[in-house]
């Protein structure tokens, strides 16, 4: 149903988790012209339209009574001039729609002088005549309906804005862009005249306005005043409306949840006493669920109106737009985010006040009933304000999407502060957007995506040239060398973005000083401390321990406490339903564990604070003392580049070790899936001990991944600090010796169109023979389109089982005329797309083992590794078998056809990778050896640069030369610029190498050219 759509979206349900998109009372189905199908979704108010290839296009109406609403629409016909005539049973009339949704007018008692009682069929005749048939009388009734072209109609219509809306679309879609601006100005003029106008007709206006000017349609200076501002209304209203419903069920769920609170206390001191049935309690409740409703659909329109305002910004970034449009669109930005991000600090500031009262009060209360109910109460309380923050930090996610295309489009109007929402040289601007950060720590779920987004946009605003430039100096004493304390809350906001901003930037040395970032570091005097100064760098060294071991220990009580909260969960599942006390009593402990649990996070991600900034403090110690001719002779500075030289060694082999848990893990749960799914198909009572032992497995494997995932991520972060001062010393780990090759992270690509601020999960890419970038976005089970500039184009797919549909497309490529083969993992098939994603076909499906690797060969036949079967099939274009392959495979994982018919394979055999000729012959392997490298999943190749092969799991890079020889393993596990997640596909075009960042929510761009 359409409200659960609206709460899978706002929750962030996984697609998987949901049936595939379905109708609550479908009624009938018409097709018009441009072969589009219109269907009545009649329980759900509205109706549907798809194209030929059953992508949904757009969905208008809703229950009510007024114009364009419906109540139960059973009927919908189409008239040669592709209007829209739909029955609408319950509010006794026929309304009549243009092809794109906008209401035109309506066919009722009123303006009929017929009866016209609960209508519930149409039909158009071949002469164009609409026929109606209501449902309790058994006559048909035939009105003339006008039967004009659309243009010819769409001038007689504009006595509103939606009629002019409807003409600018018509035109548009006959590609007559300029007249379509002209009836777009008249509808943007109109918005101000006439106060009645639809938001999403407003909305839709301004999406239009955009794309013709994506499309290259210039607009002129007062026309782009009036979207923006007509823009930034809508936002700002959507907002002001969730705002004050929010508070609205604040104030109505406060009182109800006092009077719970005291019914509850009567409860447990009597519990089988008779009491009265409380009116008061049971009106408060109802008035919770309604406020409860009411706020939910608040949350989805203010989320829609965001996904709107930043496709209608997006769109005017790519336009190239004059320097006259680009600072006013920038000022909407800032303002925006600025208003956004000050109103998440306000919140964030009620939540800190109210926690302080909450810890005072577990610490004291001791049982008091009172005094756990003001606990409850505000913990209830700041549950709901951290609901609201998930939206305001959608919005906030979705400004700094944008504002990264602006910097990237044009970097002379930007700054860094300008993702705070202030102008350049604005001291307090970043001590704004990491208190937010900071107030995220508790919500781990919520947080990796803010926070990598913050990071991404910090990473692309630094490395804009002119930015870049701009150096401040700092001269340092041996105060700034001293270690930080793990338990420090001192934090000082200017030194956190100094180390952040340093994490993704490299040490140089410049005279007697060094450069780090934006950031440039003297040390006056340095020669007559330097023995203290290493001194310090031994502290700060021997302190990593310290910090390890806290870190281990706060980790080993956040798992106590989630298994604490999983047993009272289940508890509360096994409570006898005649058990009044046990319920209230598990629930309030529950929130108590939870509220702990929430201050373990915290304390875990301020420690990564604290340690972040002593290894910036390392780093320029260990730089400067590195500076003195003689340092490494001197007996301490000695010591100190021993001990960090074994760290280093040390953190390298604790990432590689993780890394192989993670796999063995990961492994290990699609096992026990696979179990479990077995055991749930059989259906035999007396196994159900087993499945519950699966399920309690389950359980415990996801605790030690997120465990393992949690120290990967920290161990990383932590050695790229390291590596640093690794590379200025010229030191690098054994793994990294040999050829170098050269990786220099150009751009990013994220999730785009009506998508952004939504994470993609890449798996699969390929540049097709356009230079059009193809991913496999893995947990979204869609294909996006890119074009070379990075720009989004299209996507297709979606979760379910139908033809168009897709269920985890792992990897994709393309034939000469860029038609699409995509594996969907799940179903273990292949399907075929055209080049614009309309679905062509599909093979394999109970053939096919599990398949991760597919590729196109010069005569567009399809290679296909079947790791379980030992073989590599070639298929031709239609899915049927040329040609099987077996000799000298050990379970195939990736297959790349190179066009003199030969071709590479990666499997599981002691070699890293084997080259074919075309006849099948083995011509060379290269062996894995010492090199730290598992499976290759993925393959890339170019005549002038090589071959690269992603090892997913260690997240590396392996490049070989054309005869297989490995020319560098890039390890650079991370989240920051040049930094790599899991690594799926890879794919090259133009000197640019494209790399699926699967765990970073993000495709790189690497520059080879260099």
């Amino acid at each position: 149903t359409v409200l659960e759509e609206q709460l899978a979206e706002l929750q962030g349900t996984p697609a998987n988790l949901l049936a595939p998109l379905l109708f609550e009372f479908p009624t009938s189905i018409a097709k018009d012209s441009q072969g589009n199908y219109f269907i009545t979704d009649s329980g759900n108010h509205r109706v549907r339209k798809f194209n030929c290839q059953w992508q949904e296009i757009l969905s208008f109406g809703e229950m009510g009574s007024k114009e364009g609403q419906f109540q139960y629409p059973q009927c919908v016909s189409i008239a040669p001039n592709d209007l829209l005539y739909v029955a609408d049973l319950n509010n006794e009339r026929v309304q009549v729609f243009s092809p794109f949704g906008q209401y035109l007018f309506a066919i009722d008692g009123a303006n009929s002088e017929q009866p016209f009682e609960a209508p519930c069929l149409t039909a158009i005749d071949l002469k164009g005549c609409l026929h109606i048939g209501f449902t309790f009388n058994t006559r048909i009734f035939k009105y003339l309906i006008p039967l004009v072209s659309q243009k010819t109609l769409t001038k007689s219509l504009l006595s509103n804005p939606a009629h002019i809306f409807y003409q600018a679309l018509s035109l548009e879609q006959e590609n007559d862009n300029s007249k379509a601006l002209t009836a777009l100005e008249k509808t943007l003029a109109l918005f101000n005249d006439n106060g009645k106008t639809s938001p999403n007709l407003k909305m839709n206006a301004l999406l239009q306005l955009s794309r013709l000017s994506a499309k290259g349609t210039p607009i002129t200076d007062t026309t782009f005043g009036l979207a923006c501002n007509a823009a930034e209304e809508q936002l700002e209203e959507a907002r002001n409306n969730a705002l004050k419903c929010f508070l609205s069920w604040q104030e109505v769920v406060a009182k109800f949840t006092v009077l719970l609170h005291e019914e509850q206390r009567k409860i447990v001191k009597d519990p089988d006493g008779i009491r009265d049935f409380n009116r008061d309690l049971h009106i408060a409740e109802q008035e919770d669920k309604k406020f409860y409703r009411l706020t939910r659909n608040e949350f989805y329109c203010y989320r829609k109106t965001v996904q709107h305002f930043s496709r209608f910004i997006c769109n005017l970034v790519e336009s190239r737009l004059p320097e006259t449009q680009v600072k006013p669109l920038n000022d909407v930005l800032l303002r925006q985010t600025g208003e956004t991000l000050n109103l998440m600090k306000e919140y964030f500031g009620k939540k800190e006040n109210s926690e302080e009262s909450m810890v005072k009060i577990l610490g004291e209360s001791q049982g008091e009933k009172d005094k756990l109910s003001t606990f409850l109460n505000q913990y209830y309380a700041n549950c709901r304000i951290m609901d609201l923050q998930q939206h305001l930090q959608f919005e906030l996610r979705s400004h700094w999407f944008n504002l990264k295309i602006l910097a990237q489009n044009t970097p002379t109007n930007v700054s860094l502060e300008n993702l705070a929402g202030k102008m350049s040289g604005d001291p307090s601007a970043f001590e704004d957007v990491l208190k937010i950060l900071i107030g995220f720590h508790e919500d781990w779920l919520a947080y990796p995506q803010l926070e990598q987004q913050f990071l991404n946009a910090l990473d692309i605003f630094s490395g804009i040239p002119s930015l870049d430039e701009t150096v401040s100096t700092k001269n340092l004493t041996l105060a700034d060398f001293s270690p930080i304390s793990y338990d420090s809350e001192n934090l000082d906001f200017a030194e956190i973005l100094e180390a952040l901003k340093a994490e993704a930037s490299p040490l140089n040395k410049k005279n007697e000083g060094l450069v780090w970032g934006q950031d440039e570091f003297q040390f006056p005097g340095f020669s007559e401390h330097k023995g203290e100064l290493a001194h310090c760098a031994l502290k700060l060294l021997e302190i990593q321990a310290t910090y390890q071991e806290k870190s281990r220990e706060l980790i080993q009580q956040l798992e106590e406490l989630s298994q604490n909260r999983k047993d009272l969960d289940i508890q509360l599942k096994q409570t006898n339903v005649e058990d009044k006390v046990s319920p209230i009593t598990i629930n309030d402990n529950i929130a108590i564990v939870q509220f702990q649990i929430n201050l373990i996070r915290r304390m875990v991600m301020s420690l990564d604070i604290n340690q972040s900034l002593n290894l910036h403090r390392l780093v320029l110690a260990g730089a400067f003392l590195s500076l003195e001719n003689n340092a490494p002779e001197d007996p301490e500075p000695r010591q100190f580049f021993n001990s960090f030289n074994d760290h280093l060694s040390e953190r390298d082999q604790q990432i590689r070790e993780i890394s192989q848990s993670r796999k063995e893990k990961t492994f290990k749960l699609a096992e026990l899936a696979g179990q479990a799914k077995e055991r749930a198909s059989e259906y035999k009572i007396s196994e159900i001990s087993d499945s519950i032992k699966i399920e309690d497995e389950v359980e415990r494997v996801k605790i030690d991944l997120d465990r393992l995932e949690f120290e990967f991520q920290r161990n990383s972060r932590i050695k790229n600090i390291l590596d640093k001062l690794a590379e200025f010393l010229g030191s690098r780990p054994t793994s990294e010796e040999g050829p170098k090759t050269s990786f220099r992270e150009s751009r990013i690509l994220e999730k785009a169109g009506a998508e952004i601020g939504q994470t993609l999960a890449p798996q699969g890419i390929h540049y097709n023979r356009d230079g059009d970038l193809l991913v496999a976005d893995y947990e979204n089970h869609r294909v996006y389109s890119y074009s070379q500039q990075g720009s989004y184009q299209f996507h297709f797919g979606g979760w379910g089982s139908a033809p168009t549909c897709l269920q985890y497309p792992v990897h994709l490529s393309t034939d000469s005329e860029n038609s699409i083969y995509v594996i969907d993992e799940m179903n273990r098939e292949i399907k075929k797309f055209d080049r614009c994603g309309n679905f062509l076909l599909q093979f394999g499906r109970g053939d096919f083992g599990p398949i991760f690797s597919l590729s196109v060969d010069a005569q567009d036949n399809m290679w296909v590794a079947e790791s379980e079967h030992n073989r590599i099939r070639v298929f031709d274009g239609q899915g049927k078998v040329q040609r099987t392959l077996s000799a000298h495979l050990q379970e195939p994982v990736s297959i790349y056809c190179l066009p003199d018919g030969a071709y590479l394979v990666g499997d599981r055999s002691k070699s890293l990778l084997k080259h074919f000729d075309a006849q099948g012959n083995l011509i060379r392997e290269t062996e894995k050896a010492s090199l730290g490298v598992d499976e290759i999943y993925f393959l890339a190749w170019h005549p002038s640069h090589g071959i690269f092969g992603s090892d997913f799991w260690n997240s590396q890079i392996v490049h070989f030369n054309n005869q297989l020889e490995v020319q560098s393993v890039y390890h650079k596990p991370g989240r920051r610029a040049g930094q790599l997640g899991k690594v799926g596909g890879l794919s090259i075009f133009n000197d640019q190498l494209a790399v699926a960042n699967f765990d970073g929510g993000k495709v790189q761009i690497f520059d080879l050219s260099t």
